[in-house]
């Protein structure tokens, strides 16, 4: 019997780009305005540089999208000049001025209806390598628990971060269904995890893994029903 379904959030329940725009602008203000003198450095081929040199020395990083933001801004500090402990200071004033803009998310329009008829029946969740926090959204409230990547350590499609929500909201693979719009994260995650996925593909791109998929989210509670036998 299903009874928790668990959502990814970005590019799966709204779109997130409008809001990762405006939290790098707030970063990168930040840092402007404390360094002046080197704003003009803080440019992009610089900062990807930086960005490869900190996966280069730690590639496990790429999984945590927080640890990997605060090292680049540091590395990017440091090779400016500015010592360790001021870079480490700096960052993270940094990247609460981006969270403080993080989760601005626009919402898809079938998102409120399906979360709104789904959540009288089943326990709903989210697992995200992201850093937003659903709770600080306009549809917190749907959610039971929120599990994100970089707080816990692990991200999909590691099945562990799987097995660390079922434990936390109290129920087994068996009962749930994970829905999301990444055949590598949240499909594959879902299939190491023994959980059945349902891949979200508003593009319609072929499903070489044959899962269950959807193209609008106004179908979802219909499929939900019907695998649990409720429709």
């Amino acid at each position: 019997m299903i009874t928790t379904l668990s959502f990814d959030l970005d590019d799966t329940l709204w779109d997130p780009r409008p809001a990762l725009v405006a939290a790098d602008k707030a970063q990168w203000l930040v840092l402007s305005e404390r360094y002046p003198q080197l704003a003009h450095q803080f440019t992009r081929e610089h900062i990807g540089g930086c960005r490869k040199q900190v996966i280069t020395d730690s590639p496990a990083i790429v999984g945590d999208v927080t640890a990997l933001r605060i090292n680049v801004m540091e590395q990017l500090l440091v090779s400016l000049g500015i010592s360790a402990s001021e870079a480490s200071e700096s960052a993270s004033v940094a990247f609460g001025a981006f969270m403080k803009r993080r989760n601005d998310v626009v919402v898809y329009t079938d998102t409120h209806p399906m979360l709104g008829e789904l959540t009288t029946s089943y326990k709903i969740i989210a697992i995200t390598n992201g850093n937003a926090d659903v709770f600080k959204t306009d549809i917190g409230r749907y959610f039971d628990l929120a599990i994100r990547a970089d707080e816990v350590g692990v991200a999909k499609p590691d099945r562990r971060i799987f097995d660390l929500t079922w434990t936390r909201i109290g129920c087994t693979p068996d009962q749930v269904v994970h829905i999301g719009d990444s055949l590598e994260n949240d499909v594959q995650g879902a299939l190491n995890a023994n959980v059945l996925p349902i891949w979200f593909n508003p593009d319609k791109d072929q499903n070489k893994m044959g899962v269950r998929e959807i193209s609008q989210l106004a179908d979802l509670p219909a499929m939900i029903h019907s695998i649990s036998g409720q429709g």
